[in-house]
């Protein structure tokens, strides 16, 4: 079986290792997306923080005068701190890889920047690391590869689990450590073993969360046969014959349930019956900017609808509403996301190495 297993490892590893390199390292490129992205594009963060910030619907109004439009937006994104712009988001155009996004200088409320999702840097990033560009297919393949990291994962394992010596022993000392000093094949070849034994839970983790995010629903399906899941609520707004209530109004409503919590989004109603929804990060939460809090208001009245709370959902839920922050580190903060940043790059580090390996054996061959 142990022959096998080598055998599967190494030539599924050729023939797939590219494809894991490039999710890797576009996964690390994101981990860190709003930072990158305002390092690329320093007009979206040239301003001087205010306090307090202007209003959402002076912020909104300057997005719809940036791109000449009518249209409504379809959410705001709030700037992750003071010095970060808020992100207003507008329907997808025809043909477009996704929405239009305005960024505001939440200070004053004006425009910075009108960009394409999808095709400025970071989104690029984003859309390779989630569907290799491919759309709805490339999805699919994504989450096969999560299948195959697992599948690496659990024959590297068995692989790299020293056998017994002549004395009976295991040298465990060997499993765990590098020898820069018998030349450069042992090198790769010990690289190879000890980056994936040492980044084992992690690489199983994030292929885990990878195969969730792709197949959410059959996930959330399989998992409410071993735990309790309750659906999230759908809500809807009662017409009264008037006007929906304001950006500002809306948020001004939500945050008097939630006054120390911080709000990340605000959706638009799509139509005539849709709520107004919010979401917020509380102060105890693990996550930074992930948001597992949504509160559901009339879009007529304000009136609070429904309020899905991630701290008070049933444990079924709860594992769910953990895969996302997990998956790009946020659960964990600064070190998580450093951690998942690290890890994403490691693929590509196994593949050439183990691309070396199988080069040099095949030189050895008559």
């Amino acid at each position: 079986m142990r022959s096998a297993l080598i055998w599967l490892h190494k030539y599924t590893g050729l023939i797939l290792g590219l494809l894991l390199s490039i999710t890797g390292i576009s996964g690390s490129l994101v981990v860190f997306d709003r930072e990158l992205d305002e390092w690329l594009t320093p007009e979206t963060v040239n301003f001087e923080p205010g306090q307090p910030p202007a209003p959402f619907n002076i912020a909104v109004e300057s997005a719809k005068q940036a791109l000449d439009t009518e249209s409504e937006p379809t959410r705001l994104m709030t700037g992750r701190h003071s010095g970060a712009p808020h992100i207003i988001r507008f329907p997808t155009p025809e043909g477009a890889p996704g929405p239009v996004e305005v960024s505001i200088n939440p200070a004053t409320g004006d425009a910075l920047a009108v960009r394409n999702w999808g095709e400025y840097p970071v989104t690029w990033f984003y859309r390779l690391h989630l569907s290799f560009l491919g759309g709805e297919s490339g999805e699919i393949l994504v989450g096969v590869m999560g299948f195959c990291m697992l599948f690496f994962c659990l024959s590297g394992l068995v692989i790299w689990w020293p056998r017994l010596g002549r004395n009976g022993n295991r040298d465990w000392w060997r499993a765990f450590t590098v020898n820069r000093h018998v030349g450069i094949f042992r090198l790769n070849f010990d690289l190879h073993k000890t980056v994936g034994i040492y980044f084992l839970p992690v690489f199983i983790m994030l292929a885990v969360t990878g195969i969730e995010i792709v197949w959410h629903d059959p996930f959330r399906h399989a998992l409410a046969y071993v735990l309790p899941v309750q659906e999230e609520p759908s809500p809807v707004s009662t017409p009264d014959g008037g006007h929906s209530i304001s950006m500002d109004e809306a948020a001004a409503s939500a945050r008097a349930v939630y006054p120390a919590s911080k709000i990340t989004r605000l959706y638009v109603p799509a139509n005539d019956i849709a709520p107004w929804r919010v979401t917020f990060v509380h102060p105890d939460d693990w996550w930074s900017e992930y948001s597992g809090t949504m509160i559901y208001l009339d879009q007529y009245s304000g009136d609070v609808l429904d309020i899905w709370d991630s701290r008070q959902v049933p444990l079924g839920n709860k594992v769910l509403e953990w895969f996302f922050p997990l998956h790009n580190g946020d659960a964990l903060s600064l070190i998580g996301r450093i951690v998942v940043f690290i890890a994403g790059l490691l693929p590509s580090l196994l593949f050439g190495t183990g691309v070396y390996m199988w080069w040099k054996k095949r030189r050895r061959k008559p």
